[in-house]
């Protein structure tokens, strides 16, 4: 149970990771103060 919710607590922050990147990367004009 344990490794199950881990396993998808590492997919949830992975995809966070990765939408943070996108974001970052395909609005580089937005000002670091807005990006949250």
């Amino acid at each position: 149970m344990l490794l199950c919710i881990a396993t998808v607590a590492v997919l949830v922050a992975k995809a966070s990771a990765v939408s943070a990147c996108m974001f970052i990367t395909y609005q580089p004009k937005m000002p670091k103060s807005l990006q949250k």
